[in-house]
């Protein structure tokens, strides 16, 4: 975990060092100087190495492992990129956005102008438009760490827990394990376990799986298909069983179908595992009032969506303030 405090490159001694340089005895120095620097004494270096597969895309038709096409080499784009960050980085984003803007116009399949434009978008906490920018530029080139860490933390700033997960596996999978970006998506990882384990009893495979469960069932819910959303409910608590959402949708499920009995019995486990669970408490005292095998008037409930109310609440126990120690405020990332 890194001090608030940034680095200074040791080169130009005035941007923020973010890349390990073999050249500078394996020293932090700023991807501007990164770009400028660049040369074939940086052989083994990942930036030099992505630098190449630039090139030889230039040369002629090539692809990645995946099958992706490798992604042109624009050097002038690189530093003018760059350039806007720096300018962003200083708060002037009055100067950054034209600049990214022309960029736009003339390079619209750029992956890192792309990026640039989705960094902007993060910065002034439209989320949504900057998962979209990432998302393109990863669609371009798919080992672009820093679009995945950006994105990653972008999912974060929107409460969406499990997105953020993977989003930052990706950064893990594809990324140098040297880079600050994998250190920080490791470390948001680990912690992330670490809590879920304490507070759920369950890996984070198996968190992630009961979320598909979740939102597929809840989606079934608010169309009002009960039964199978009971069904889905179910096959989330198979995989995540101390998670409180999950029981009192499934009481929701049970008093729409008319089982009263049932529905307190799910309702009451969900106060068994949180018992200043809301929505549980408001759903009981209708169910009470409800008669067996008759089914109960939705209105009077209250519905949850896991993911955002599991992440809104742990944020006000510290969780939160937990990740934003642990993200940080690194140039290139979202603020």
């Amino acid at each position: 975990m890194k001090s608030d405090m940034k680095k200074v490159c040791p080169i130009c001694e005035k941007r923020p060092a973010k890349r390990h340089c073999p050249r500078q005895d394996n020293d932090e120095i700023c991807t501007l100087c990164c770009v400028e620097e660049r040369g074939p004494d940086c052989a083994g270096c990942t930036h030099y190495a992505v630098a190449q597969q630039y090139r030889a895309s230039r040369r002629g038709p090539a692809t990645l492992p995946d099958g992706h096409f490798i992604a042109e080499l624009n050097p002038e784009v690189e530093t003018a990129v760059n350039h806007a960050m720096d300018l962003a980085e200083r708060g002037k984003l009055d100067k950054a956005w034209p600049e990214v803007k022309r960029l736009l116009r003339e390079h619209p399949g750029n992956h890192t102008v792309l990026f640039a434009e989705g960094t902007l978008h993060a910065i002034q906490a439209e989320h949504g438009k900057a998962i979209e920018c990432f998302d393109r530029a990863i669609a371009i080139f798919p080992y672009f760490v820093e679009a995945h860490f950006n994105r990653a933390v972008s999912y974060q700033k929107q409460l969406d827990v499990c997105n953020a997960i993977r989003a930052f596996r990706k950064v893990v999978e594809v990324g140098d394990p040297k880079e600050p970006e994998v250190k920080k998506a490791q470390s948001f990882l680990d912690d992330m376990a670490e809590t879920i384990r304490r507070n759920d009893g369950v890996d984070l495979d198996a968190y992630l799986e009961s979320q598909v469960e979740f939102d597929r069932a809840y989606a079934l819910m608010e169309r009002g298909e009960w039964l199978s959303a009971l069904d889905g409910f179910r096959a989330a608590a198979a995989k995540n069983g101390r998670n409180a959402p999950i029981h009192g949708n499934m009481g929701l499920c049970y008093a729409k179908l008319g089982h009263k009995a049932k529905a307190l019995a799910a309702l009451d486990r969900a106060l068994e595992l949180d018992p200043d669970y809301g929505p549980a408490k408001t759903n009981r005292r209708a169910v009470e009032r409800m008669e067996e095998g008759r089914p109960l008037d939705i209105a009077s409930f209250v519905s949850t969506n896991w993911s955002r109310e599991r992440f809104e609440r742990r944020q006000a126990d510290g969780f939160g303030s937990r990740l934003k120690r642990l993200l940080g405020r690194d140039r290139g990332s979202s603020k």
